[in-house]
């Protein structure tokens, strides 16, 4: 079947599993944004405020047999688990993270509303379910170099402890991970059409920036669903055929000596495997190299153990039990995805959930869905990722689907 992106009406819409995962579908909003609006004007009469200290000790629950939801008294602890990626603008090349101003007025707010908690905290707290203010803990992944020139001195300002997930193969080669390599490929690619092989012909049309960004993403998308080996040959043919310049994304990665400068201040760290791969479609033995190995490696250069883990991409179909098995086997505490909602003792510790940061929001809409959240009972209770995941691909074979509606900018 032949997929033709070069229809004069625009490309198809993506899918939602496809767009979200760079919080990127919508480059050009409306001109007034009419739920912003009322957002800030919640923020600053101080409705939020209120929502936030009734969020500590109660949270709104559905009720079918009520007209109204209803308030119920919170007896457990819970979490939420802010998600980041890159800070300004050496973040990724999208060029989506948020802005240093915009992260440090986020920070400022967390300092003063809310008990942030490191990794530790939570793991240690829901683990004994002993009743406890809500807290809210920092995570950012892929290690991109702007956690450390942007992000690390905010951080020590304000005293916010913060897990920096990061995928070992980058920090070793200094090079980003493919996903960040295709959308380079989409910028440097001459304007035109473009004809590439993903188990079908798929024609691009890159006249404009738009152009790229979709076909970027509709590449992404396309490229997750491929067993691990055929997706690796299939980023080699496009880089080999774009004639991808080398050095162009150097310097975006984290160093192991910046890496050390930040777990030495308390930083901590995790790993977000080898490689950045789907993990749901790696064979048993890859699955061992990307969850094993880069533990290993990541302890060695800190000298301690290492516990947390996050899922590349993070979706429920992106998990798989047998991963959930073995991150137990090599012996990690906890695993982040990126399913939304808050962490209580009812979620499996390597299946907690995170909350991605919008990349283009205001500190009223951050102030708003973290409160929302808290308050939402409907998130605390989100079903299982497990129960989601495809499996291990035991051979290479037909692409597996993304499946599900649960967003992920990335990771």
């Amino acid at each position: 079947m032949r997929i033709d992106r070069t229809a004069t009406d625009g490309l198809p819409a993506l899918r939602p599993e496809s767009q979200s995962w760079v919080d990127a579908s919508s480059p050009h909003r409306p001109l007034l944004d009419w739920r912003e609006l009322v957002i800030k004007g919640m923020h600053y009469t101080g409705v939020l405020h209120l929502a936030r200290r009734l969020a500590k000790s109660h949270q709104i629950h559905p009720d079918s047999s009520f007209p109204f939801p209803r308030f119920e008294r919170v007896m457990t602890p819970k979490f939420v688990i802010l998600c980041y990626h890159g800070i300004g603008e050496s973040g990724n090349p999208l060029g989506v993270a948020p802005t240093r101003q915009l992260f440090q007025a986020q920070m400022r707010f967390l300092r003063e509303n809310y008990r942030v908690v490191s990794l530790d905290e939570i793991c240690r707290e829901l683990r004994s379910g002993v009743k406890s203010e809500p807290g809210v803990a920092i995570t950012f992944d892929d290690g991109y170099r702007s956690s450390y020139t942007v992000a690390f001195p905010i951080l020590q300002k304000y005293r916010l402890p913060a897990t920096i997930y990061v995928t070992i193969e980058s920090v070793e080669t200094g090079q980003v991970a493919w996903y960040d390599r295709v959308f380079l490929a989409m910028a440097v690619a001459p304007s035109g059409s473009l004809q590439l092989d993903f188990g079908s012909p798929c024609r691009f049309q890159l006249n404009s920036p738009g152009d790229r960004l979709r076909a970027a993403l509709e590449m992404v998308a396309l490229l997750r669903t491929l067993p691990n080996s055929e997706r690796r040959k299939r980023c080699a043919l496009l880089e080999k055929k774009i004639g991808l310049p080398q050095n162009a994304l150097s310097s975006r990665v984290l160093t192991w000596e910046e890496i050390l400068t930040m777990h030495q201040a308390g930083i901590v760290f995790g790993s977000h495997t080898l490689t950045h791969p789907v993990v749901s479609q790696l064979t048993l033995q890859e699955l061992e190299q990307e969850l094993g190995a880069s533990k290993c490696l990541l302890e060695e250069k800190l000298g301690i153990p290492v516990l947390d883990f996050a899922f590349p991409f993070g979706k429920a179909s992106d998990c798989s039990p047998p991963a959930l098995e073995m991150l137990s086997r090599f012996g990690y505490r906890s695993a982040v995805t990126t399913v939304p909602g808050v962490n209580t003792m009812h979620v499996d510790p390597f299946e907690l959930r995170r909350l991605q940061v919008a990349s283009d929001g205001s500190l009223a809409r951050f102030a708003f869905d973290l409160g929302r959240a808290f308050l939402r009972a409907d998130e605390v209770r989100a079903p299982n990722v497990s129960l989601a995941g495809s499996g291990v691909t035991q051979q290479a074979g037909g692409p597996a689907g993304i499946g599900g509606a649960l967003g992920d900018p990335d990771a």
